[in-house]
């Protein structure tokens, strides 16, 4: 006989009550709507329109970057002269046209040397990798890879094809400007944004508060100077650069000592990186002539490189661009990266102006830090009725 678990009692109140709230209607779940306003709308079309439009424009747009950097490197100076008395008017032109015409005389002085040792420098490309590539450890290493071939056959291609790369060497600035036409009318833009530059500020803050433009104004001031103190600032150095270059050059009996100086001087606008891909290609170069004289080289940049860096930075910058290493590379990578080499170039003014900015956002909030940390030592708030008991 086996136990059976015990039956249930049955309660026969509980079918009524299951069957009147099976046969209660139960809610229906609510739809979700998603309502987007039409402002919105709106902002996200106008957005959307702005942004395929810069896309379209993009060389109208960089020519306008361009033209604004300038004027804001001429800014400062033409404010001295306006202090001095000038009127705005005469000081912008007496600024623009005394940099136009140096440049003028620049390049009248040195277009036709230095376009004929470009000519015979493009020409001796191949000799010169042929003698480099024939030292001692170095057709091995080359062997290994295939290089040897590949960059012998690129650069023989370059020499046959000198008319092309004379165009390509013509055509930079055409290839940055779009035309002549282009050319004038940055010109003249930027003179224009020069001229009128306080009038466009007061402007642009008539549509802000008092306070607003109290905090703000002495933000564009400051941003005004770093971009001049940067720009101003990395032409001295890479003209120093590349005439130092030029006489090394020359006392070592170098080839084309004029071509190999304009190179480095362009290279050394870029920052960090510019200078050391000049330093490798000077000292390949130079090797060509005598291993002492690639030495000698090699020598004389890394002391140039390290009193540049230490010495020459510090007293042509002064405090008005304070960028660390990192962000200095990361800006140029990334500017490079958007605008080519013009990007790589104006790198530092960008990131300068985004340290200024960034570091007036941040401020209020580092000052209630500041008071909190302040407080957890201990300290009384300022306005704290127990900062003023004596203690």
């Amino acid at each position: 006989m086996t136990d059976e678990p015990p039956a249930q009692p049955f309660d026969s109140a509980a079918e009524p009550a299951a069957d009147a709230a099976a046969s209660v209607p139960q809610p229906r779940p609510a739809p979700v709507a998603l309502i987007i306003p039409v402002r919105t709308m709106l902002a996200l079309a106008l957005f959307a329109g702005l942004v395929a439009l810069a896309l379209l424009s993009l060389g109208t747009l960089v020519s306008i970057l361009l033209a604004t950097v300038l004027a804001l490197g001429l800014d400062p100076p033409v404010a001295g002269l306006v202090r001095r008395g000038w009127s705005r008017g005469a000081a912008s032109l007496t600024a623009f046209f005394g940099v136009f015409a140096a440049v003028i005389v620049l390049v009248l002085a040195t277009a036709g040397p230095l376009w004929s040792q470009i000519v015979d420098f493009v020409e001796s490309l191949p000799a010169f990798w042929e003698e480099f590539s024939s030292k001692p450890g170095v057709q091995e290493v080359l062997s290994t890879a295939g290089a040897d071939t590949a960059i012998r056959n690129a650069l023989t291609d370059l020499a046959a094809g000198l008319p092309d790369a004379a165009n390509t060497l013509l055509g930079m600035a055409a290839g940055v400007f779009g035309s002549v036409l282009s050319l004038v009318t940055l010109a003249f833009l930027a003179l224009f944004l020069l001229m009128e530059r306080p009038t466009i500020s007061t402007w642009l803050f008539g549509f802000t508060t008092p306070e607003v433009e109290d905090r703000w104004e002495p933000v564009l001031e400051e941003s005004i100077t770093t971009v001049s103190s940067s720009l101003i600032g990395n032409i001295a150095i890479s003209v120093l650069a590349g005439t130092l270059t030029g006489l090394v050059a020359w006392a070592l009996d170098m080839p084309f000592p004029i071509v190999l100086a304009v190179m480095t001087g362009l290279l050394d606008l870029i920052p960090q990186v510019g200078a050391t891909i000049a330093a490798v290609i000077l000292v390949m170069i130079a090797l060509t002539v005598s291993t002492q004289a690639a030495i000698i080289m090699l020598i004389v940049q890394l002391i140039y490189q390290q009193v540049e860096n230490y010495v020459i930075y510090p007293i042509v910058y002064r405090r008005a661009v304070s960028l660390s290493g990192f962000t200095t590379i990361t800006a140029v990578l990334i500017s490079g990266a958007l605008l080519g080499v013009v990007g790589a170039i104006l790198a530092v003014p960008f990131a300068a102006i985004l340290k200024v900015v960034t570091h007036e956002l941040g401020r209020p909030r580092r000052e209630r830090m500041a008071a909190l940390r302040g407080v957890v030592a201990g300290d009384a708030l300022p306005g704290d009725p127990a900062a003023a008991k004596p203690a």
